[in-house]
C-alpha cells in the first residue's frame, strides 16, 4: 500500500473523482473532509502522508487556515487544488509554506500532472523523512540500569525542551571555572548529562560524538566535555576569544573545536564593524 491521502474538499463529487483515482493508484484515502474541523478530527486520529487542499471550505476557517496548522504544527505535505487563481490567493498561499498550487478549473484539473505532483513531493519527503528538528527530547532521571528500582507510579523518562537546555557534558559535576579543575568527576562512560535553566540535571545514553549528530544546529560542541547551547539566552558572550561565558559558568573552547565554533556564531550573530 502506498502513502495515506487525506483529501480536504467541500464539492464532493470532485473528492470522489479523485478518491477513485488515487485509490486505482494504490494511494489510501481518508474520508470526505469538507472543513478545516473535520480536517483536524481526521488527522488527530490517523496522520496522512500528504494533503490535498481546497481553499474554499465549509465553515468559517478556509483551506489558508488549514494550511499554516499543517506547515507550523503538523509538519504534513500539502498541496493547494483550488478554483482560485488569483494573484492575491496564490500569495496568501506562499505564506503557508505550501508544497504546490495547483488551479482545478483550467479547464478541468489535469490528474496526470497531479499524481507526478503527488509522488514528487511524497519522494522529497520520503528522502528527509523528518526535516525538521522537533522542540524537545526524551531524557532520563538518572543512569538506566539505576531506574529499575522505581516503583510502578515514578517518573523515569521527562520531555525536555531544547530551548530550556544550557549545555551538554560528560562531567558529574558543574564547575564555574574548569581551568582551576585539576580532576573532574566523570559520568558513566557513554552518558552524557544535560542542564537546563532552572538548574535540574538528566541524562541520556550516548557519548557527545553521537549526540552531536542529533542535535538542533544551535548546540555547538566547544570541548571533549561540553555541548553548549549558542542560542541560549543565559549566553553572556565571549571572554579574550577562546573563553565564554552561559548562566555563572565560564567554558573553554579547546582548538579542535574552535574552527566549527568560530562558523556557528557568524550563522547566528551578526558582527557590525565600522
Amino acid at each position: 500500500m502506498k502513502a495515506h491521502i487525506l483529501i480536504v474538499e467541500d464539492e464532493s463529487p470532485l473528492y470522489e473523482r479523485l478518491r477513485k483515482k488515487l485509490l486505482n493508484e494504490n494511494y489510501s484515502v481518508d474520508d470526505y473532509t469538507p472543513s478545516v474541523k473535520e480536517a483536524i478530527a481526521r488527522i488527530n486520529i490517523k496522520s496522512p502522508d500528504i494533503v490535498l487542499l481546497d481553499i474554499n471550505l465549509q465553515g468559517d476557517l478556509t483551506g489558508l487556515d488549514l494550511g499554516k496548522l499543517l506547515n507550523k504544527d503538523y509538519n504534513i505535505p500539502f498541496i493547494y487544488v483550488t478554483e482560485f487563481d488569483d494573484d492575491q490567493t496564490f500569495y496568501k498561499g506562499l505564506e503557508t509554506n505550501h508544497d504546490n498550487f495547483m488551479v482545478k478549473t483550467k479547464p478541468r484539473l489535469d490528474m496526470k500532472i497531479l499524481l507526478r505532483t503527488i509522488q514528487t513531493v511524497l519522494n522529497k519527503y520520503q528522502e528527509s523523512p523528518d526535516p525538521i528538528f522537533k522542540d524537545s527530547l526524551m531524557a532520563y532521571v538518572g543512569y538506566i540500569n539505576d531506574l529499575k528500582d522505581l516503583g510502578a507510579y515514578e517518573i523515569a523518562q521527562v520531555p525536555v525542551k531544547f530551548n530550556d537546555i544550557l549545555f551538554f557534558t560528560t562531567n558529574e559535576l558543574d564547575y564555574e571555572n574548569p581551568e582551576k579543575i585539576k580532576e573532574k568527576v566523570k559520568l558513566k562512560p557513554n552518558y552524557a548529562r544535560l542542564k537546563v535553566k532552572d538548574g535540574s540535571s538528566y541524562y541520556l545514553p550516548l557519548n557527545l560524538s553521537s549526540l552531536c549528530k542529533t542535535l538542533p544546529p544551535y548546540f555547538i560542541r566547544i570541548s571533549e566535555d561540553y555541548i553548549i547551547n549558542l542560542r541560549h539566552e543565559a549566553f553572556e558572550g565571549r571572554i579574550n576569544g577562546r573563553r565564554l561565558q552561559l548562566g555563572e559558568q565560564i567554558f573553554n573552547i579547546s582548538n579542535r573545536y574552535k574552527p566549527e565554533f568560530e562558523k556557528r556564531v557568524k550563522s547566528y550573530y551578526q558582527n557590525i564593524e565600522g
